[in-house]
């Protein structure tokens, strides 16, 4: 994967974090697990820096779910 490519998936995971957190798409829909997936076999020091705001997102997506 090329550098411009790599930047374009962390770009489209973050837009991705960000609808989820504004309720406009919900975490399952959204398709981000794959993309993260990808994320981690192309670059893993990038997807450790993703990782804990994902997380974060996902606690909160559940939460508003109730």
């Amino acid at each position: 994967m090329t550098e411009r490519e790599l930047i374009k998936l962390e770009a489209t995971i973050r837009n991705k974090m960000e609808e989820i957190r504004k309720q406009r798409v919900s975490l399952k829909d959204s398709g981000i697990g794959g993309l993260m997936n990808s994320l981690k076999k192309v670059d893993e020091a990038l997807y450790e820096r993703i990782l804990p705001e994902y997380k974060k997102m996902a606690i909160e997506s559940n939460i508003f779910k109730k």
